[in-house]
């Protein structure tokens, strides 16, 4: 019988206690769909916890919302961007909205069928699940909201930031440059300097700054050697002869493929997160990969994988970008928050505000040792199995453009995408 990867890593990842925001009572054993029952301090048996069928729908969803984004970022050279870190964002300005507003930005990111409560338990429940899941993996989420000293958050706002997303709110004066520092400095700090700023200057007008920065550093369950990475050919776009640093390894990963692509997935630490990488077949391109990724092909990929004898090669690179988020926010379904005439943020603070500015920077650097990859989110705000006995051989050499996403190995959940087309920096 073939060894599939989901179900390895389904046994190899301890299911974790839900945290939630809106009630003490435990989940029944019955499998409830509502994801409201607990807080982050409910300690509970992981072994009996498992995500209902609307946690996965969630995720589903949310992971729709990760491929849409990742479709708008168009050009042919490399990019790296953090969904979860942009619905995050999102997240918590959705819960100083109302009305249209609040609908867009949760139908956008897949939650349109969940009260916010719902989806605010959610995002609380993988805030402590990335602080243990995996011993060997660094995995942080943080929140954070300075705010211009002239104004003052909703009451039921703040304490929902605070007690969801462990979101701290600290009041600035937006006149002066230190708050600039301020901002910037806990950029730095929450992604270990390597998104070591935001913004070049606070605006003293502006109301908000809501950020959401994710950090990660997994090493690989099993490294590649240093000894075996050599200067070798890498065909770009249009097939112009790049050399890259190629690493190289033969040893069992789970493996698939199909008429467009092949794919390899490479766990970190003790398998709670994994990258997988997806390699266009020969006369395959990385947009013929991109039209046929959705939510329910990323499942079926996991769920198809095999472990299989690989011999891989992978280039190390560090890829990082700036990418302004208002339109293609606005072209996947939520225009009006960034309307000044039309965004109703009545639950945020005090006056009528809109968002006028939503923008990400993301880095990602892959090595022989692992992968460290951070992003920050920023939104301004103004006023208005079985082991076989003999595996598979298979030849996975990336030696071309190619896709590759890191996701949470239990939910599926993606945490960062991008597409390597042999340039070592972009930025746009």
């Amino acid at each position: 019988m073939k060894k599939t990867f989901l179900n390895i890593a389904m046994m190899a990842t301890a299911v974790l206690a839900m945290s939630a925001c809106s009630s003490t009572k435990k989940i029944s054993e019955n499998n409830s769909n509502d994801m409201t029952h607990l807080t982050a301090d409910d300690d509970l048996d992981p072994e009996f916890m498992v995500l209902s069928d609307a946690q996965y729908d969630l995720v589903k969803r949310n992971n729709q919302f990760a491929l849409n984004l990742f479709s708008e970022m168009k050009g042919m050279g490399s990019k790296v961007v953090s969904p979860m870190s942009v619905t995050y964002l999102m997240a918590m300005l959705a819960n100083g909205a109302e009305t249209t507003t609040r609908d867009e930005i949760m139908a956008t990111i897949g939650a349109k069928d969940f009260n916010i409560d719902e989806m605010n338990a959610f995002y609380a429940y993988l805030m402590k699940r990335a602080k243990t899941a995996d011993k060997q993996t660094n995995l942080n989420i943080a929140n954070y909201i300075a705010l211009n000293k002239e104004f003052k958050l909703k009451k039921d706002y703040a304490a929902t930031i605070d007690k969801c997303y462990q979101g701290a709110v600290e009041a600035l004066d937006f006149n002066d440059g230190k708050s600039t520092q301020r901002i910037n400095g806990w950029c730095s700090e929450h992604t270990d300097n390597m998104i070591p700023s935001i913004i070049d200057q606070v605006e003293p007008a502006a109301v908000a700054y809501i950020m959401n920065a994710i950090y990660f550093n997994g090493t690989w369950s099993e490294k590649f050697d240093k000894n075996d990475t050599k200067k070798e050919q890498f065909y770009g776009f249009t097939r112009d002869i790049k050399y890259v640093d190629m690493m190289h390894r033969n040893a069992k990963y789970y493996y698939t493929s199909n008429e467009v692509y092949s794919a390899v997935t490479l766990p970190y630490g003790s398998g709670a997160y994994s990258m997988t990488v997806l390699l266009p077949n020969d006369g395959k391109f990385v947009d013929d990969v991109k039209k046929c990724l959705n939510a329910d092909s990323i499942a079926s990929l996991r769920r198809n994988m095999e472990e299989c004898l690989v011999d891989l090669k992978l280039p190390r690179f560090t890829t990082e970008m700036k990418l302004s988020l208002k339109d293609i926010i606005s072209k996947l379904g939520a225009p009006s928050m960034f309307d000044a005439s039309r965004a109703d943020f009545s639950s945020f603070a005090n006056g009528n505000v809109y968002v006028s500015e939503m923008l990400q920077k993301a880095k990602i650097e892959v090595s022989e040792e692992g992968t460290k990859a951070a992003a920050v989110t920023m939104g301004m705000v103004k006023l208005t199995a079985i082991r076989p006995d003999e595996p598979r051989r298979v030849d996975f050499h990336c030696n071309r453009p190619f896709v590759y996403m890191i996701q949470d190995n239990y939910t599926g959940a993606i945490l960062f995408m991008g597409q390597y087309g042999g340039l070592e920096k972009l930025k746009d």
